[in-house]
């Protein structure tokens, strides 16, 4: 085993869209990691990665896990497969980083779990944008107080593209909610502030090709009362803004997440507000309460810095530190992406 002063050999399973373009050129560019190895059964791949990487290569994943002395298995490989590389390569020794969606199921993802205690080895999901811009500037509006108490949000991803690859076939574990739905789910579970007591949700397949869902549509409540929306598409034209969120002294919208509006009141600058049980004066509908409203425009930027995932993990591989994104919290998205398929009677 290396000491902890040596960089992390890492050895990248799958070296299609996000394996070779982010893992394989993030992780060449930082010194406490050394690629030592690349996983693909295409050729061509194999030979761009040991040109560029000057690493060894193997066309098969079993190969990989008897002949390579990686420390971490970087698991990039079709979504339905997750699981069972994920718990292949623990039990070869090595700690994991494993793509999402994490798993299939909940069942699955208990599986992955339980087979990363029995290793004594890490298990980290890429869930790379529970903290990415949009929800760190999100949080960092709600948590100002600006908008009072905030008890629905709404987060909307519209387009209109007939996908054609194999991330919208059900055999290979496609479709909008394992795909982006695993980032939105995800991060709305995280807003929630509070453990999610109900989820209901629905999908559809109509525009793209296969027969996996291309439409999302999820509610989730939680034990605060707050709800969170989250719709998906790509089978709308016309997009609604990307965010809205409602609290008790104002709203935040944002068309295109690169300005957000905050119209807002300050509560101290108001009296409260009586109910009146009585015969409305004249049949009015309303009263003659005016509040001071304040409108402004804002850039959509957070203040705060996103971790650093790969920073986090070599901390956990080499120092025993705690990650970040812990199995245990991404194993919630999937019950809740589990729950959704159950509401929608959709069948993987």
């Amino acid at each position: 085993m290396a000491t902890a002063g040596k960089p992390v050999t890492v050895g990248i399973v799958g070296l299609g869209r996000i394996g070779w373009s982010h893992h394989a050129k993030t992780l060449a560019k930082r010194p406490e990691y050394r690629i030592v190895a690349c996983v693909d059964p295409l050729a061509d791949r194999r030979n761009e990665a040991a040109a560029e990487l000057g690493c060894a290569t193997f066309a098969d994943f079993e190969s990989f896990l008897r002949d390579s002395d990686a420390e971490v298995a970087v698991i990039c490989t079709r979504s339905n497969d997750h699981c069972r590389h994920t718990v292949a390569a623990l039990g070869a020794g090595k700690h994991v980083v494993v793509e999402k969606p994490m798993a299939m199921s909940v069942r699955e993802a208990d599986r992955m779990i339980a087979a990363a205690a029995k290793a004594r080895r890490v298990l980290a999901v890429h869930q790379n944008r529970r903290y990415g811009e949009n929800v760190r500037f999100i949080r960092e509006v709600m948590d100002s107080g600006i908008l009072g108490n905030v008890f629905w949000i709404r987060y909307s991803g519209q387009s209109f593209v007939r996908r054609n690859d194999w991330q919208q076939l059900k055999k290979f574990g496609g479709g909008y909610l394992n795909n982006n739905g695993a980032h939105s789910v995800d991060f709305a579970i995280q807003l929630l502030d509070s453990p999610v007591a109900d989820v209901w949700g629905d999908l559809k397949h109509t525009v793209t090709a296969g027969d996996a869902d291309d439409f999302l549509k999820v509610i989730l409540r939680g034990r605060n009362g707050r709800l969170i929306e989250v719709e998906q598409s790509y089978a709308c034209a016309i997009a609604p803004p990307r965010w809205l969120v409602a609290g008790t002294c104002g709203t935040l919208s944002s068309v295109d997440e690169k300005t957000a509006t905050i119209r807002h009141f300050d509560p101290k600058a108001v009296k409260p507000i009586k109910i009146n049980p009585g015969v409305p004066e004249g049949r009015r509908y309303g009263n003659d309460d005016k509040l001071p409203w304040q409108e402004k425009q804002i850039p959509f930027e957070p203040k705060g810095a996103e971790p650093d995932f790969y920073a986090n993990l070599f901390k956990a591989v080499r120092r025993k530190g705690k990650l970040l994104i812990t199995p245990e919290s991404v194993r919630e998205q999937i019950r809740v992406m589990d729950a959704v398929r159950k509401c929608a009677g959709w069948k993987m």
